[in-house]
Formats: C-alpha cells, structure tokens, sequence
C-alpha cells in the first residue's frame, strides 16, 4: 500500500511538473510570438514609409536627403541595428549602423552591403519580406521592402536590421517566473505526499503487527511438518482469510498422511512394474532393430541440431561407414562426399534459423548424391513439437539399378528415333550424321576450346538438331555441357566429353550395323526419270538433256523446308502452341546438298525462334482475333541475282523495346533499327531470363548469322508487333553457275541411266 501511495504521489508530481512545463511552454511562445508581430509590424511600418519616402527621393536623386532619412531612422530608433537602400543596380546609395558617427555627408561604398553579410541574391526584393537573420553577430529581424515608381518600375529596396534582444530578455523574465511558478507547486505537492506517506505507515505498522502472529504459528508448523511430524497442527480464531489458511493448513496435512500411506502401499509394488516395463521395451527394441538391420532403405533420425541418432538402418554403414557415437549428419556423410557434406551443412543451418518457411527450407536439402559410383535419393519428413520443429526422419535409397535402366531405355529409344529418321528420310539424316559428327569431333577434340563463343555456337547447333531428330540423350549431355560453360568454367568436364563421345559413336555404330555406307540417293518421280530417257533415245541434242539429268544431283529445296516445317510443328506442340498452319514455297528450286546442308542446319534456329518467341498459345490468338492455328511460311525463290529464302509467321512481332533494354544490359548500341538488328543477332543475347534445353542461350541467331555471312549473304527483318514477322536471306545467285557444278560432278562419275536413283559415296 505504501509503494502505491509511493508511486501515486510520483506520478502526480510527475504530472504537475510536465503540464506546468507545457504551459509554460505555451504560454512563452505567445508572449514570444507577439513580442516578435509587434517588431515585425513596426519595422514594416517603418519600411515601408521609408519606401514612399525613398520614391520621391530617388526620382528627385537626392541622395544626401535618402542618407539622412536612413541615418536618422537607425539614430533615433534603439532597436534598429542597420539600415540599407540599394538601388536597381545593386549599388549601395545610404547606408547607416548602429555605432556609427553623427550623419555627415559622406560617400557610401556602393558594396556597403558587403559589410553586414548580406548575399547579392538577396539584394532586390518585389514584395514586402520580414526574415530572421544572423548578422554582425546577433539575431535579427531583417525588413525588406521594394521602392518602385510611378509606373511600378524597380527603383531599388529599402532594407532595416531590427535587434531582437528585448524579446529575448522579456523571455528570459518571463521563464524565470515559470520557474518559480512549477518550483513552488513540487514544493506543495511534495508537502502533501509525505504527510499521506506517514500516515500509512503508521496504519501499515499497527496491522503488520495484527498478521505477523499467526503467519509465524503457520511458519512454525510448516517447519514441524517438513520434518516429518504429520501431526501438527495450528490453532487460529480469527475469521478473517488467516484463519481460513489455518483451517486449510490442517486439511492439508490430514490429506498429505493420508497420501504417504498410500504412497508407500504403491512403492511395494513398483520395482516389479519397472521390471516389467523395462522387459517390454527392450523386446521392441529388438523388433526394431531386425527391421533396420533387414530393410534396404536407409533410416536416419536428425535431431534439431543434424546429429543422428545411434539407432539407424544396418545398410547406412554398408553404404557410408560406420560412426563412432552421435556426430552431425554433414561430418559422418562428409567423409564420403565432402561437397554433399557442405551442402547439407548450409542448407541445415537455414532451417534451424526458422527465418524461411518449413517446407521450403527442407527443398533445399540435396535431394541426390553420388557415392562410390552409386546413386542414392534423399528424401526428408520432419517431426514437430507443440507446432516447432523438433526432428527430421531421413530416408535414403539406392536408386543405380533405377537410373541406369531409364538411361539404357533412354538410348533404346534414342536408337529407335534414329531408325525411324533415317527409314523417313534417309538423305536429310544422312547429312545430318556427317555434320553432327564433325561437330563431336571438334567439341571433344578440344579443337574449339580457343574460341568459346564459336564453341558455343556448334554446341548449340547440335543441341538443337539432335533434339529435332528424336536424339535426347545427345541433346541433354550437350545441354549439360552448356551448363558448365554458362557457369564460367573454360572448358566442359573431360567425363561429359567422354559421354557425349562414346554416346555418339554408338550411334553412329548402330546406324552403320544396319544401313551399311551411307550415300547421299537422289529421287525423282518415275514418270519425269522415263521421259528424260525417251529425250535422249529421241534426238541427238543429248548434252542439253544430260545436263538436265546431272541437275537431278540437286537436292529439291522443298526437302529441307518440309523437315524444318515437320520440326516446327513438333516444337509447337512441345511448346503448348497447338497446332500450326506450316507453307512451304520451294519454287521448284534444287541446290547442291554440300553446299546448302550447313546453312538449313543453321536455319533451324530461326524456326525455332519463330514458334518459341513469335506464334502465341490458341487463348492469346483467340484474345486478339487471331486464327487459333498459327501460321508459319518457309519459302525460296530465284531470281536472275539473288536467291532468297524466307521465314515469316503471324505471331507477336520482334519486341525491339524488349531487345533494347537486353542490348543496354551488354553495353550495345540499340539507338537506330540497324543498330537493334545486330545486337539481336549478338553472341549472348537473349529475351528469355532462364535457359531451356530449346532455347535462352543467346547463341542460336549468331551462328546462323555467322553461317550467313560466310556464305556471303544478308540477313534482314521485317516485323510488325502483334501482326507477325519476316526473315530475307538474300544470297548473290546466278542460275548460269549450276551447269558448271554439275558438269565438273559428272566428269568423274559415269552416268547411270538404268536406275531413278543416283548415288554418290559419303564419308
């Protein structure tokens, strides 16, 4: 009660001390405030008379009168400090301060402003301006008012300095009051928090005595009973809550005999229960322990802190090694894989600090390793406690066995789309394996690890075709590959060239097992191959005609347009576009294989940019009114210059604001359209955030770019955003240079007249 008093009498002083300060706050900041308007309305007053003044004045050029009229006013008035009238031309012409001599005629400096401090932007004022300024030491309320003419020109302005030091001292009066004022009212207050102080400490005294008494016999007792004495008791009268604790107190103890004999009738039988316990326990022990000893699971239990329990599956120490005692997971499994170790390690200590969320913290655990040339998967189930995390059961699995028969299905099936590509298009595969195979030769020959972008570029390339011809397992080392290279490292992993090597040669060994020496077959309708024929039993002009059945050598254009256009619509359906609306317009035109082979392996990743990036899903087409099917063109034509191939589709358009941010990132030029063409034919330039097996690697438009300009052509665009675009690449072309070909092709092998199909050896 007297801490109450205590602290209430605090408070309240408290309280009086903190609104007597507020008020007196208050209370100096309006004498303060009209201390201060009663300066700043006299100077105002003062200022702007002088303005009229100064108007007459000025027009007259008295300048000894506008000296005196300044003079006087600092003379006469103790609160001004200076006065100044500056012309138009920031020229002083009166100028006058406090302490200075009785007015005589005198030259003002024109800078006399100088002296005082003021700023030359300060000097020429359009309106009326009361400021607190410091100059010459002191605080001050600077006037400022224009002095114009009669037709409102700029003549100059008059400016006084009014001394603020008899606000200040009415302020320091008047706080010292205050002070008195909050000084005699603690006094008071404190007067009468003592006297209530005493006054409960005498009551507090009289009824201290009043409850000591029976608290010491219920002490007393209370000893006499942790001693042993169960008979004790306590005899309180009073019929206040003393002696309801008394008559408690004697239940208690009657209650607490009653319990030890009890409790002692229970102990008897005690040591027969634990026998019994311990017994049934250490039968599911042994269960236990022949169901870890005999699963080919690995069970692991992790406290919170990653140690493991002694009790785990007998095959974890096949697997890893034995432990001696409890130890971290990330030390015992470390001794088998340090990089797993380290990992683990990291990722435990996030979720120990509980800043993420549970479930994210436990898939960052690592979910695979590999041990010994064996493969095992970690999965994790965590244990709770009161809703915390107590716990993680660890279970692992062996899973070679598994993952090798998905790799040998993998390049079963691989093996089978090889067959299927070569059965359906024996000479578009055929070149396809001739230059695929010199691209595994210059990437695991380390023949381009001096030029990584060019290295790149033919990874790439392989990437993508070998993916088109139904090749995953190819498709995904060389993705692998790209991963290593896109992590910085200066050359791939000799074991993934050795995979990607071996993996290639037995494809080229199955496909020769049953195709035998490939050859490039040229095919031609029997109708046109037997009318040919019955040209040449009919005339004598048979050069001509032989020359036309050299030109059946050509490839016919449409070939490799329709197996661009057939791995269109297969990265269509891959991509979740639907289904695509694929014309090809060869023209008739046939080009030697040799030479064009190259350039319509590049050109694939035009297609591929078509449908990845240009042609929408069917819900965005149909949102624009588009047909749901989209629409992708590969055409050629010749003309007497120039052949020309183009891609084009109706999709989306280039996004050339994208592209400029990407080219501004890489620190390209991307001002003019040229400019924004290059950059988006740049090695490394790419819209897509994260890399696919596809597409994302940047490198794609600069080999066909490369291939392009090594062929001596052009690429261009033509794009219009949200109605399409189209791909020229324009070749220099001179249909009189065909026969030359042919003809230098005929002179070393005989003609064969007999057959529709016309074959040249390939190595």
């Amino acid at each position: 009660m007297l801490l109450v008093t205590g602290v209430v009498g605090l408070v309240t002083l408290c309280i009086v001390v903190v609104l007597s300060a507020q008020t007196s706050s208050r209370h100096l900041q309006a004498v303060q405030h009209h201390i201060e308007e009663g300066i700043r309305n006299k100077g105002l007053v003062l200022t702007e008379n002088h303005a009229l003044a100064l108007k007459g004045l000025a027009l007259d050029n008295a300048f000894l009168d506008m000296q005196r009229l300044v003079d006087r006013a600092v003379r006469d008035d103790a609160d001004l400090i200076y006065g100044i009238y500056v012309n138009s031309d920031r020229e002083a012409i009166a100028f006058s301060q406090r302490g200075d001599a009785a007015f005589k005629e005198k030259t003002v400096e024109k800078n006399a402003w100088n002296s005082i401090g003021i700023l030359p932007s300060e000097l020429i004022v359009d309106r009326p301006t009361v400021t607190k300024v410091n100059r010459l030491g002191q605080e001050l309320l600077e006037v400022s008012v224009p002095v114009t003419g009669d037709d409102h020109e700029p003549l100059g302005t008059i400016r006084y300095g009014l001394s603020t030091s008899r606000m200040h001292d009415a302020l320091a009066k008047a706080k010292a009051e205050s002070a008195k004022q909050l000084v005699r009212s603690v006094i008071s207050i404190g007067i009468v928090i003592l006297v209530a102080t005493l006054l409960g400490l005498l009551l507090s005294r009289i009824q201290a005595v009043r409850i000591t008494r029976p608290v010491g016999e219920l002490t007393a007792a209370a000893e006499t009973l942790a001693s042993g004495d169960r008979s004790v008791k306590v005899n309180i009268d009073s019929k206040d809550e003393l002696g309801l604790l008394g008559r408690s107190f004697n239940r208690m103890v009657a209650d607490l005999d009653a319990s030890y004999s009890e409790l002692e009738n229970v102990n008897r039988n005690l040591e027969d229960k634990v026998r019994e316990r311990t017994a049934e326990l250490g039968q599911k022990n042994r269960d236990m322990r022949l169901v870890l000893d005999n699963v080919d699971q690995g069970f692991i239990t992790l406290t919170k802190t990653g140690v493991m329990a002694i009790e785990r599956s007998l095959v974890v120490d096949e697997w890893f090694g034995n432990s001696d005692g409890p130890v971290p997971f990330w030390e015992y499994i470390g001794k088998s894989s340090r990089s797993l170790g380290l990992e683990f390690r990291l990722a435990w200590e996030q979720l120990v600090e509980d800043v993420l969320p549970l479930e994210l913290c436990l898939e960052q655990l690592p979910r695979q390793c590999c041990v010994r040339q064996q493969t095992f998967n970690l999965r994790y189930l965590p244990f709770m406690k009161e809703g915390q995390f107590d716990g993680v059961l660890l279970v692992i699995a062996d899973i070679s066995e598994r993952l090798a028969k998905e790799r040998d299905d993998a390049e079963q099936s691989e093996l089978m789309q090889g067959f299927k590509r070569l059965m359906l298009d024996r000479s578009g595969f055929a070149s396809f394996l001739t230059e695929a195979s010199e691209a595994v030769q210059e990437i695991c020959g380390h023949q381009l690890d001096s030029d990584i972008p060019h290295l790149k570029r033919t990874l790439h390339t392989l990437k993508g075709n070998a993916a088109l011809m139904g090749l995953v397992v190819v498709a995904r080392i060389c993705h692998a590959i790209e991963e290593q290279l896109a992590d910085g490292e200066p050359r791939a992993a000799a074991d993934t060239l050795e995979e990607l090597q071996a993996r290639w040669n037995a494809i080229t060994e199955h496909i020769r097992s049953f195709a035998g020496n490939q050859q490039r077959v040229i095919e031609i309708p029997q109708s046109e191959y037997a009318a040919i024929l019955s040209r040449l039993s009919q005339t004598d002009a048979q050069t001509e005609l032989f020359n036309e059945l050299l030109s059946w050598q050509l490839e016919p254009v449409s070939k490799p347009l329709e197996r661009l256009g057939e791995q269109a619509k297969a990265l269509a359906r891959r991509f979740g576009k639907g289904e695509i609306d694929v014309q090809v317009q060869s023209n008739g035109l046939r080009l030697d294989p040799d030479t064009w082979h190259p350039f319509y392996s590049e050109l694939v990743h035009l297609v591929r940019n078509a449908i990845d990036h240009g042609l929408e899903t069917a819900e965005e087409r149909l949102a624009q009114s588009k047909p749901v099917a989209g629409t992708l063109t590969l055409k050629s034509e010749a003309t007497a210059n120039t052949l020309v191939f183009e891609i084009g589709d109706d999709g989306r358009g280039v996004d050339w604001v994208r592209i400029a941010q990407k080219a501004a990132q890489l620190g390209l030029q991307h001002s003019t359209s040229a400019e924004l063409l290059i950059a988006l034919l740049h090695d490394g330039l790419s819209t897509r955030e994260n890399a696919s097996d596809i597409s994302g690697r940047g490198v794609g438009m600069a080999a066909l770019k490369q291939r392009i300009d090594f062929m001596g052509g052009e690429l261009d665009v033509r794009t219009v955003k949200g109605s399409g675009t189209r791909w020229l690449i324009t070749f220099p072309w001179s249909p009189l240079q065909v026969p030359t070909v042919r003809m230098r092709r005929a002179s070393s092998m005989p003609p064969r007249r007999e057959s529709i199909k016309l074959g040249l050896s390939r190595t």
